[in-house]
C-alpha cells in the first residue's frame, strides 16, 4: 500500500505536511494494474485524480481520425482536477507494464480545496499546462490543413502549365512532322536557282529573326503569302 513517504518523494507532494498527504491517502484507493490494463476510457465521467505510484503509462485519443498519444511517468498526477470544466475524459489511460495508482475521487475536490490549498495550487498549474498544450495541438491540426489546402491549390496551379507544355509539345511533334513531309516533296521538285534562293531569302527570315513570334493573324497572313509564291511558281499541290 502506498505511504506518505512514497508520496514524499514525488516532487509534486515533497514539501506538503504529512498529515495533509495522510488524509489524501486515506481518501484514495490504490489499484494494481497488468500490463495493457486500462483504468479510464476516453468518454467515460472524469470522477477521479490519479497519481501514477509505479510503472509506465499511456493516454491515446482518438480526435477528428487522428490519434493523440501521451506518455505517463511515475510521480504524475493527471485525471480529472480541480476547477477543470471537463465534461468527459478525452484519453484512454493504459498500463504499458504492471504498476501501481492512487485513484481520488473528484466529488471531494471541495474538501480537497480546503485542506491541501498548496496542492491545489500545484494542480491549477498543471490544467494549465494541460490547456496549453490542446492547443498547440489544435494549432498544429489548422496549420496542417492549411497546408493541405495550400498544397492541393500549388498541384492545381502547377498542373495548369504543365498540361499547356504537354500540349505545346505534342503541336511541336506535329508541325516538325509536316516540315519534314512537306521538304521531302519540295525536294522532288525541280526548282530553279531562282525559287531555291527565293525559298532560301524566306526560310533565312523565320529562323534569324529574334523577335517574338507573330500572333495568329499575321502568321495566317505570312501562310497565304508562302502558298501565293510558291502558286506563282507552278506549285499548286503542295
Amino acid at each position: 500500500m502506498a505511504s506518505s513517504s512514497e508520496l514524499l518523494r514525488f516532487p509534486t507532494f515533497a514539501e506538503l505536511p504529512v498529515d495533509q498527504i495522510e488524509w489524501f491517502l486515506s481518501q484514495s484507493k490504490e489499484l494494481s494494474l497488468k500490463a495493457g490494463e486500462i483504468f479510464v476510457r476516453q468518454g467515460d465521467p472524469p470522477n477521479a485524480l490519479f497519481v501514477l505510484l509505479e510503472g509506465e503509462f499511456e493516454w491515446r485519443g482518438e480526435f477528428n481520425g487522428e490519434t493523440v498519444v501521451f506518455q505517463g511517468k511515475t510521480g504524475d498526477v493527471t485525471g480529472a482536477l480541480p476547477f477543470s470544466r471537463m465534461k468527459q475524459f478525452m484519453v484512454t489511460g493504459r498500463a504499458l507494464i504492471d504498476g501501481r495508482i492512487l485513484s481520488f475521487p473528484s466529488s471531494l475536490f471541495p474538501e480537497l480545496v480546503q485542506k491541501m490549498p498548496e496542492l491545489v495550487k500545484y494542480l491549477v498549474g498543471v490544467m494549465t499546462d494541460r490547456v496549453r498544450e490542446a492547443t498547440r495541438i489544435e494549432q498544429q491540426r489548422d496549420r496542417l490543413a492549411s497546408l493541405g489546402k495550400l498544397s492541393a491549390g500549388l498541384a492545381h496551379e502547377l498542373n495548369n502549365p504543365a498540361a499547356a507544355a504537354k500540349r505545346a509539345a505534342a503541336q511541336l511533334r506535329d508541325t516538325l512532322h509536316r516540315i519534314k513531309d512537306a521538304s521531302l516533296q519540295l525536294g522532288r521538285r525541280e526548282l530553279t536557282s531562282t525559287q531555291r534562293a527565293e525559298i532560301e531569302k524566306l526560310e533565312s527570315s523565320f529562323t534569324q529573326n529574334d523577335a517574338p513570334p507573330p500572333d495568329p493573324l499575321t502568321a495566317s497572313d505570312l501562310e497565304g503569302q508562302i502558298d501565293s509564291l510558291l502558286r506563282s511558281h507552278g506549285q499548286n499541290d503542295l
